[in-house]
């Protein structure tokens, strides 16, 4: 066999597409994670307070997650990766902020922030559907692998942002443009294509040549009601956006360095990520539902306990392992969406539980930002992990017993 049947083959295999995907939705919400990590210097620049600052950041929030329920009604049909490659290019314009003047219009940055916003939006439910197409690698696993890339993705775009903004200046971000376009060139090298949409039925199934592994988490009986994930995946993800949203701006009130808060930011994602790892692995042998109460029973003390201790450095700690329990049990919540009781097809069940969580509490962040603005961060930081307990209460409060099914 020659080298040039070798190199393509390998890079169509199941595995590197997912990591083909992974690097997607890393690049779309580490460009989209950037904002959180450079706010105290952009704040600077263009002149703005704090309370600006958290409208700019809701600008892309609601771009980038409530934008994903309309947009996922796009080329249901397609196969092409086209609407990923389109969807980089846009998230990609963030870098213009590196060129605009200081007297650059407000609204001209919402609005810049809303068209990154929904670049990052396509991204979302179409690789979603990506992985679908991809059969041979079980959901649980491969679905966490996607939302995983996001985790990192947000947790890296901050500490990025940070080190390059704090030693270059807003024109360290043309950096990003080199990364941008290998993830782009990455997805029709590795024969990226994308599931078309189903029907609910069809969601819930095992036809169409999906493998019995493939399908185990989706096609088990969900704890949950799609309409419950929906609203547990809101509160959870708007305590988790509070934190990437504001850590960053918090720790430098603290006097920490602008770099150690993107650093913590990132150590919040990476916590995430880990535990979206390690639960997609054990949900294939033990049930869902410990999972995620028992993260969120853990964390939310851990939050608690790192918002007190949060001027001392050694703290960083917690917050990564209060990132490792409260906040990673969204990916599995995403997975069971697609087999929970309800009659929406796949494409849109992905832009509700991911974009439209996302967009609410981004939402919602928009009315704590002005609370930090006129109080102070540090009251207003606690209550991320409030939001967790009210996550915490609906996951018990809604759960019902699942049903013994016949051999």
């Amino acid at each position: 066999m020659n080298r040039h049947s070798i190199v393509p083959g390998a890079l169509q295999a199941p595995a590197a597409q997912v990591a083909a995907l992974f690097s997607v939705h890393f690049m779309a919400d580490m460009l989209g994670g950037l904002l959180p990590g450079l706010l105290p210097v952009a704040l600077t620049h263009f002149g703005m307070d704090l309370g600006m600052g958290v409208v700019i950041i809701t600008c892309m929030g609601i771009g980038s997650n409530l934008l994903q329920i309309p947009i996922s009604a796009v080329g249901r049909q397609t196969r092409s990766p086209a609407l990923l490659i389109l969807g980089l290019a846009m998230a990609g314009l963030i870098v213009l902020l590196a060129v605009l003047p200081a007297s650059t219009p407000f609204a001209a940055l919402c609005l810049l922030m809303l068209v990154v916003g929904a670049g990052i939006a396509l991204v979302h439910p179409h690789g979603l559907r990506g992985i679908q197409q991809i059969r041979q690698i079980a959901s649980s696993i491969s679905v966490s692998a996607f939302m995983t890339g996001g985790f990192f993705g947000s947790a890296v775009g901050p500490w990025v942002s940070a080190l390059l903004v704090g030693s270059l200046g807003l024109r360290g971000l043309y950096w990003m443009l080199l990364p941008l376009l290998l993830v782009m060139f990455a997805l029709p090298a590795c024969r990226i294509r994308l599931e078309p949409d189903q029907s609910a039925s069809a969601v819930g199934g095992t036809s169409g040549g999906t493998s019995p592994r493939a399908s185990a988490l989706s096609d088990a009986v969900c704890p949950w009601s799609f309409l419950s994930l929906c609203v547990i995946a809101t509160l959870l993800n708007t305590g988790t956006i509070t934190i990437q949203a504001l850590l960053p701006s918090y720790l430098v009130a603290l006097d920490h360095p602008l770099s150690f808060g993107g650093f913590c930011a990132m150590l919040f994602g990476a916590g995430s990520a880990a535990g979206s790892i390690a639960i997609g692995f054990l949900v294939q042998k033990y049930r869902t539902a410990p999972f995620v109460l028992g993260g969120l029973l853990l964390g939310i003390p851990v939050l608690f306990l790192y918002f007190l201790l949060a001027g001392q450095t050694a703290a960083c700690l917690l917050i990564f392992l209060g990132g490792l329990l409260a906040s990673s049990c969204f990916p599995i919540l995403v997975s069971l969406a697609r087999g929970a009781s309800g009659s929406l097809p796949m494409s849109t069940r992905m832009g509700l539980i991911v974009g439209g969580s996302w967009g609410i509490a981004g939402i919602v962040l928009l009315g704590i930002g002005q609370l930090a603005a006129r109080f102070g961060l540090a009251p207003v930081m606690h209550l991320s992990w409030v939001f967790y307990l009210l996550a915490l209460l609906t996951t018990w409060a809604t759960m019902r017993r699942p049903r013994v099914q016949s051999a």
